[in-house]
């Protein structure tokens, strides 16, 4: 099935169901929920939404962090197409909006399952793990070529 990945506009129909699904993968399973104050503050991210023949199967969000950096936040994927490159589709289309909005570094918090995905994808651990939303994190970055 054909996947298309496209930005999406903060309070739109289709960036509540990016909500929705960022709440169901890595929210809910930590008993966790975003406050209104933490989606109202999203305005001015990119959000960006892998649909699969329409249907919503994956997300990613990238706030400015400084001049030249982003940070890569909120990277969701259905698992049901878990493991079919569906996140390093996400990824590469983040890095390219992170280029045309003039930053050639990201910076992110992974959960440490995830890390080894990051990691195939050039991104570099930096420090040591800590705890995040009740889970161990590491904090990798990536500068863009």
């Amino acid at each position: 099935m054909p996947l298309s990945l496209r930005p999406i506009t903060h309070g739109s129909a289709e960036y509540a169901a990016v909500v929705n699904l960022r709440r169901a993968l890595l929210r809910t399973p930590l008993g966790l929920d975003f406050t209104s104050a933490q989606l109202a503050a999203e305005t001015g991210d990119i959000h960006l939404a892998a649909f699969e023949d329409e249907e919503l199967v994956g997300t990613v969000t990238l706030t400015p962090y400084d001049e030249t950096t982003m940070k890569l936040r909120q990277m969701a994927v259905d698992e049901s197409v878990q493991g079919q490159g569906v996140g390093a589709q996400l990824l590469a289309a983040a890095e390219a909006a992170a280029l045309a909005a003039r930053r050639t570094h990201i910076t992110l918090t992974a959960r440490v399952t995830a890390q080894p995905f990051y990691a195939r994808n050039g991104y570099e651990a930096v420090g040591d793990i800590f705890e995040e939303v009740t889970i161990p994190h590491i904090r990798m970055e990536k500068t863009l070529a």
